[in-house]
């Protein structure tokens, strides 16, 4: 990489320009994965079994586009760099694909399933041009391990935002702006998410500084998918961070977009889920805050370690809350569920960015191959391929457990919310395996890396 600045100290704009763009971008991807199966299941009234089929199908055309998107982003020379132009319209696009997606309720039969199953592919498609540039960004900004545990923080910390506000007030705006009208109120919520998308871009765009040059142009030269394909599956580190990211993605996922059955449907208490988002909202954010003392303290693989143990706890808590009648132990024990799952969220989503980074350097030290772009798009396809593997697994769930929309549900259907929620305790527990035997990114050997680059 060839310098564009020598200070080593970033500017505070940087930072917080860099934190707007992850607010604006996970805004809308909160608000697909927490309640577009709810959306298709409950108020457009596709089958679940189906809708997690169109989530499966559409990650197929994902493999393809996702290397393509990475090769185009790697061949772009703008004034503005590689990503900036990717970024901004990306998440143009995503954003009316977003306000497409909820949009489905307008449509019936064989339109209406060939619709979503449109939407939902370009939504995809849309989301990795704007994800992976931007992540691709952070090399670019600094090299120094020190100066990416500082600026991590900041779009963590408004990606967490977006993510708790996203999902406490979701409900609370369906029902106002759609005025007792859930189709009305999902698709201008999907309008509000468009529009801070697009915000949120701009506002990285302009103020965000490179401090180094993208790869450059003898290298980018000889760039190529064949090339692309060799940084990822000759990389073992990125290999590994990947194989548990997978594992990872799909257990909080499945949480994610059950979670909302299960508080309508086993707990009862609906309104409790907001108060479940919002307490994960404060502790995961006050987590972001103090990550890089907590990193200081107790060290980067800690506190990772703790970001996939912690899922495990809050799924038993919920569990635990169900069993019990209602009162002030059912609660706390659900608002301590949410703790967990706020710190999770935000300490994973933290670690794993600034581990994509790593294994970059490390594939740079092994290979002589620099290409942020093809790793942070391969993130993002394990993203969006755990989207989908939930997606439809859910479905496959919802139907076994024969679950019906808007009644109560039976006895049998109850306690098959309960098994499934083992689940992403299982797959948790098996992201920390392949991480403690496989990852060795770590301490001396990360140093030692970096030291050599």
């Amino acid at each position: 990489m060839k310098t564009l600045h020598t200070s080593h100290n970033l500017p505070f704009s940087t930072k917080i320009s860099y934190g707007i763009g992850g607010f604006g971008k996970d805004f809308g991807l909160v608000v697909v994965n927490t309640f577009l199966f709810f959306y298709y299941t409950d108020v457009v009234g596709i089958k679940a079994e189906i809708a997690g089929l169109i989530f499966l199908i559409a990650r197929f055309w994902d493999i393809v586009a996702d290397v393509f998107i990475a090769y185009l982003i790697s061949k772009t020379r703008t004034c503005w760099g590689k990503y900036k132009p990717w970024i901004l319209a990306g998440n143009l696009l995503n954003g009316l694909a977003t306000v497409a997606l909820f949009s489905a309720h307008n449509f019936s039969g064989d339109m209406l399933i060939a619709y979503v199953t449109l939407t939902y592919i370009l939504w995809g498609t849309t989301y990795t041009i704007s994800d992976a540039p931007f992540w691709s960004l952070l090399p670019t900004i600094t090299l120094d391990k020190k100066e990416r545990e500082t600026i991590m923080p900041w779009p963590r910390i408004f990606a967490s935002g977006a993510n708790y506000i996203a999902s406490a007030s979701a409900m609370v705006l369906i029902h106002l702006l759609g005025k007792g009208n859930d189709a009305i109120g999902f698709m201008l919520l999907a309008v509000i998410c468009g529009t801070l998308s697009i915000i949120s871009a701009a506002v990285t765009c302009r103020w965000v500084k490179r401090n180094y040059k993208e790869d450059d142009m003898e290298d980018n030269h000889h760039f190529s998918i064949r090339t692309a394909l060799t940084i990822i599956t000759k990389n073992n580190q990125l290999l590994w961070l990947l194989t548990l990211a997978i594992f990872f993605i799909i257990s909080t996922n499945i949480t994610q977009a059950l979670n909302i059955y299960y508080f309508t449907y086993v707990i009862r208490e609906q309104q409790m889920f907001s108060y479940f988002m919002i307490v994960g909202g404060i502790f995961g954010v006050a987590s972001i805050l103090f990550f890089t003392r907590a990193v200081d303290l107790f060290g980067r693989k800690n506190i990772f370690i703790l970001s996939l143990l912690c899922p495990v706890a809050s799924c038993l808590l919920l569990y635990l809350s169900s069993l019990l009648n209602h009162g002030w132990s059912v609660n706390i024990m659900i608002l301590c569920s949410g703790i967990f799952m706020g710190l999770a969220n935000a300490l994973y989503w933290l670690m794993i960015f600034i581990m994509v980074a790593d294994t970059i350097d490390y594939g740079d030290m092994k290979m002589g191959l620099r290409a942020e772009a093809v790793s942070y798009s391969a993130h993002s396809l394990i993203i969006k391929m755990g989207a989908a593997i939930t997606g439809f697994l859910v479905g496959l769930m919802l139907d076994a457990i024969h679950y019906v929309p808007k009644v109560n549900q039976t006895s049998e259907t109850i306690n098959g919310f309960h098994l499934i929620y083992v689940v992403p305790s299982l797959l948790c527990l098996v992201s920390l395996y392949i991480y403690r035997k496989h990852y060795i990114l770590n301490d001396e050997m990360l140093i030692s890396v970096q030291l050599k680059l």
